[in-house]
């Protein structure tokens, strides 16, 4: 949490979040990995008053119920109000993703301060319950706690932000970078079907809910609400949009313009020279927004959530024993030890099911994008920084053999050491299979990783002390994940022993929607190595010189030269060539 200092008037320190309530005004913050599972909207009284706040909090609130959004209300003492919508199970977003919205709402509710929900860097929101500023706290409004963590439990519909976007008539794109437009590319072509006026959101993505009624008035009558649409553009766009989410086509849209319906959508077109060119046109943004901005459905509940592959080689499962030994020894103390085991597991994989085994010693060119994912959803960054640590450290299990140059990536011999076969931990070693990491400790907690698969490979089930012990894991920090695995049901504890708990890590990752988070990560190693290809390619052409202009060549001779005579070269042939002298 962030600690506000009267005296600057801003969160400056930070510090824990604490169980008791802090002495002083503080915020949480609202991004974790540079994503938010929570929309937090803060209207201030400043300028406008606290009668503005209440009527564009309404406001606010009336959309929401229209989009199936749900959200916890909480007011200081000074009026402000925040608006904390969660999305659903499974759905978050960046600060680049919900900036359009949010755009969108600020235009429409003068009271609301769009910063907090802009920089993942430090935006933060002071919770329910927590001290104001003024003196006294923040206290919720027409909820009682226990409905207020109901809903923050459950959280809002699946596409509540999507149709919130639609419904205010926004269209927005969130990126405009190549990468950006190779990811939008790949995904409209697996989302959309058909071609031309023919094309339509795929079904599974489509929405079978009506329209709001504000957007099936304006249709027939062209009435505008003029508190969610400043002009007819916004509202006629609304209806192209939510056509194209109920799966119409440009063909389709054309054809209900003409009935009695869409008489007011008619009108709203009438001024074009061409309606039918202004139509295609909406239709086709509204159609590439849809494509590229819809969540995938949570629906694969029962897909394993790892990458194929996978091995019992004993090469393999004997380094990746050894290397884990050794990182827990040289990185005892050391906070990116965690991070550390989950790439040196993500190598032995990466070995596994591609690599190659070169006089018995494992080797594998792998880049550090594959990695992050095998690594479970690592940032990329955080990778690269370890392998560099990793091959630069005297007695690493990683050992660079080729530099990667262009396309190829840096080959690696996993080479055994010393210290790992000497402290070798008989009580967690078990025949498991070299696989890569599950994408949920990425919600958990890394550290939390090395402690759950110590329970599951022990041979016989562990007190909390010999696991800690076991581990080289302090007390404080062993039972602060301990207690995590056991709320989140991955372990428990019977009769002093730990356990494997009814949860499975699957479960996990399938109420935080990691599938759509891998399979969103993989799109987008593929639109950077598109466009890496695309500036290898464009260096190499520059380097490469012009082929000469050979119209410009003058030929000053084009008769050929006389051919030598005969009998001189049979001279020459029999009896060599004349002497100088």
């Amino acid at each position: 949490m962030r600690l506000y200092d009267p005296t600057t008037r801003k969160y400056v320190s930070a510090g824990p979040l604490t169980v008791k309530r802090p002495a002083l005004p503080s915020a949480v913050p609202l991004f974790s990995r540079e994503r938010a599972g929570i929309v937090a909207l803060d209207f201030d009284t400043k300028h406008h008053g606290h009668g503005c706040v209440v009527a564009d909090v309404t406001r606010l609130l009336a959309w929401l119920t229209e989009c199936g959004g749900r959200a916890v209300v909480d007011q200081s003492t000074s009026g402000g109000r925040h608006v904390l919508i969660p999305l659903a199970p499974g759905r978050t977003v960046t600060a680049d993703e919900i900036r359009p919205l949010l755009r969108l709402l600020a235009a429409r509710l003068p009271t609301l301060d769009i910063t907090p929900m802009t920089n993942h860097k430090t935006g933060c929101i002071t919770v329910p319950g927590s001290q104001c500023k003024e003196g006294g706290y923040r206290t919720l409004v027409d909820l009682d706690p226990t409905t207020a963590a109901d809903i923050l439990t459950v959280g809002s519909d699946a596409g509540t932000l999507q149709r919130l976007e639609a419904l205010l008539g926004g269209t927005g794109r969130t990126g405009t970078s190549p990468i950006d437009t190779h990811i939008r590319a790949e995904t409209s072509s697996e989302r959309v079907l058909g071609s031309s006026d023919d094309a339509r959101l795929h079904p599974r993505f489509c929405r079978s809910a009506p329209p709001p009624r504000c957007v099936l008035d304006f249709a027939s009558t062209g009435r505008i609400d003029t508190r969610r649409w400043p002009s007819r553009s916004e509202a006629r766009q609304s209806v192209i949009t939510h056509a194209v989410l109920a799966g119409a086509s440009a063909t389709d849209i054309l054809t209900r313009v003409t009935e009695p319906a869409w008489a007011g959508v008619r009108a709203a077109y009438a001024r074009y020279a061409e309606p039918e060119r202004a139509i295609r046109r909406d239709t086709a943004r509204a159609l590439d927004w849809a494509a590229s901005t819809l969540s995938d459905p949570v629906r694969d509940t029962g897909h394993k959530q790892r990458h194929t592959g996978g091995t019992y080689d004993p090469v393999l499962r004997l380094w990746l024993t050894h290397a884990q030994t050794w990182v827990a020894s040289e990185f005892l103390h050391r906070r990116d030890r965690w991070t550390t085991h989950a790439v040196v597991q993500a190598l032995a994989w990466a070995a596994a099911v591609s690599g190659q085994i070169v006089e018995g010693v494992p080797t594998v060119g792998v880049g550090g994008r594959s990695l992050s994912i095998a690594a479970g959803m690592l940032p990329e960054s955080t990778v690269w920084s370890v392998l560099e640590r990793l091959r630069d450290m005297e007695g690493s299990p990683l050992l660079l053999i080729e530099r990667g140059v262009g396309q190829n990536p840096d080959r690696y011999a996993l080479v055994p050491t010393h210290a790992g076969r000497a402290a070798v931990v008989d009580t967690v070693a078990g025949p498991a299979e070299v696989e890569s990491v599950h994408p949920a400790w990425s919600v958990i907690g890394w550290r939390h990783r090395v402690l759950y698969d110590a329970v599951v490979a022990a041979a016989e089930p562990l007190t909390a002390d010999e696991l800690f012990t076991a581990l080289g894991m302090g007390r404080t920090s062993g039972y602060e994940a301990l207690l995590d695995l056991r709320v989140a049901g991955l372990l428990a504890i019977e009769n002093t022993h730990i356990g494997i708990g009814p949860v499975e890590l699957d479960d996990i990752g399938h109420r935080h929607g990691l599938t759509s988070a891998v399979r969103a990560r993989i799109v987008r190693h593929r639109a950077e190595r598109i466009v890496w290809r695309e500036w290898l390619a464009a260096r190499e052409e520059a380097r490469t010189p012009p082929e000469p202009d050979r119209s410009v060549f003058v030929i000053v001779d084009d008769h050929p030269a006389d051919p030598p005579d005969h009998d001189y070269m049979l001279a020459v042939m029999n009896t060599g060539p004349p002497d100088p002298f």
